[in-house]
């Protein structure tokens, strides 16, 4: 695969011939059909349609595979939305009241829902906090209106430390359990942080790779990082579950950036793809394009 350059999660074929190449390479004999879902957006974060089978590339542990079909997801997705409740007097320093950051953190998550459930009818949210406690304040449900009915019981809570790992790790638990196999954590937290889970960081990850989902994240930030040890396993996350980690400086940035998301996440594509019999215990998988206008975000975690 010489001529393509890794970018996070997706490698780009610069190479036509090559790529043209990969999606005439007969079908292997016993073969079997795995499927894998991607988000497929522009150069301005936007979802792209008309994705086919011959602009994605397939790579499982160093080998080439066939790319069979490409098709827009019509499975139901499940979305864990985890939010930050640990604020007091650092919330009074940056953004202003608790109070007002609690209401735009309730204006976001309910722009998410309504842009994701309206783009995706069949998709189930469930609704989580992490401060002080890894808590579920509304479980998977299809009910804009339960979700909206979590939201409002969301509050400031005072003088604690957030607890993201150990609500991440909660959450995949969660949606392993969903029927669905098309999942995705979005989680929006406040820096600087004092993050205060007990969670091994290789523990969080190997969630995500029992879960398959991919997390979304984005961070509210004034001031320097508190915790960059966790600053790095969210970067590392979202770049392994084929997500996206975001920063702003204004919380109300985050509406505009959820309703990104849920689009994103409503548009994804379904990507099938050839697997000899034969090929036991793969675990890496790398999806790329030969679209240099497309970015494909996908989990680097082989469907099994």
């Amino acid at each position: 695969m010489t001529g393509r350059v890794l970018r996070c999660c997706t490698f780009v074929a610069t190479s036509a011939l090559l790529a043209a190449s990969l999606g005439t390479t007969p079908l292997a004999k016993g073969g079997i059909r795995k499927s894998l879902f991607v988000s497929a957006l522009d150069q301005a974060g936007k979802p792209v349609t008309g994705l086919t089978a011959q602009d994605v590339l397939i790579r499982e542990d160093n080998v080439d595979r066939q790319v069979v079909e490409v098709k827009p997801a019509s499975q139901p997705i499940s979305v864990a939305v985890l939010v930050d409740t640990a604020q007091g007097k650092r919330v009074t320093d940056a953004y202003g009241t608790a109070e007002e950051y609690v209401r735009d953190l309730r204006v976001s998550v309910n722009a998410f829902t309504a842009e994701l459930m309206a783009n995706s009818k069949d998709a189930s949210v469930l609704l989580g906090e992490f401060g002080q406690a890894a808590m579920t304040v509304t479980p998977f449900t299809q009910s804009p209106q339960e979700i909206d009915k979590g939201v409002k019981r969301l509050v400031s809570r005072p003088d604690v430390g957030s607890v993201l790992f150990e609500a991440l790790v909660r959450a995949n638990g969660d949606l392993a359990k969903q029927p669905t196999a098309r999942r995705a954590i979005v989680s929006l937290n406040l820096e600087p942080s004092d993050e205060q889970s007990r969670e091994d960081p290789n523990k969080v990850r190997n969630s995500f790779a029992a879960s398959g989902a991919q997390l979304w994240a984005v961070s509210v930030q004034r001031g320097g990082l508190k915790n960059s040890k966790r600053d790095l396993v969210l970067n590392d996350l979202a770049k392994y579950t084929g997500g996206q980690r975001d920063f702003v400086v204004g919380i109300s940035a985050v509406e505009n950036i959820m309703r990104g998301y849920a689009a994103a996440l409503a548009s994804q594509f379904e990507v099938v793809y050839e697997r000899p019999e034969n090929a036991k215990g793969v675990k890496l998988v790398l999806v790329g394009t030969a679209r240099p206008d497309v970015k494909l975000h996908a989990s680097v975690f082989a469907p099994q």
